[in-house]
C-alpha cells in the first residue's frame, strides 16, 4: 500500500483527512484486490473518495460516528484514553 506515493506496511497505519491510499503497481493484478473492486457489497461512504481505475482512495474528513455502517459498541471517550496512554 501506498500512502501520499510513499510504501507502507503498518496495518494500523493512521490515515489524515486529504491522504490518498494507492494499490502498490505490483499489487494491482491480483486476484484478491481485483474481487474487491469488483464487489457489489462495497459502497463508497462521502468520507472517501474513489477512484477504481487508478486504484486510488482520498480520504476526505474525519467521519461521524453516525456514519460507521456496521454496529459500533463502543464509548469514544474509552477509545481516546486508550490511545493517548
Amino acid at each position: 500500500m501506498l500512502v501520499n506515493g510513499k510504501r507502507v506496511n503498518i496495518p494500523s497505519y493512521r490515515v489524515k483527512p486529504d491522504d490518498v491510499v494507492s494499490v502498490r503497481e505490483r499489487s494491482r493484478n491480483m486476484a484478491l484486490v481485483l474481487e474487491a473492486l469488483q464487489s457489489p457489497e462495497r459502497d463508497t461512504p462521502d468520507y472517501i473518495e474513489m477512484d477504481t481505475k487508478g486504484m486510488t482512495a482520498r480520504y476526505i474528513r474525519i467521519p461521524e460516528l453516525a456514519e460507521v455502517p456496521y454496529p459500533v459498541k463502543m464509548e469514544p471517550n474509552l477509545v481516546i484514553e486508550f490511545y493517548a496512554s
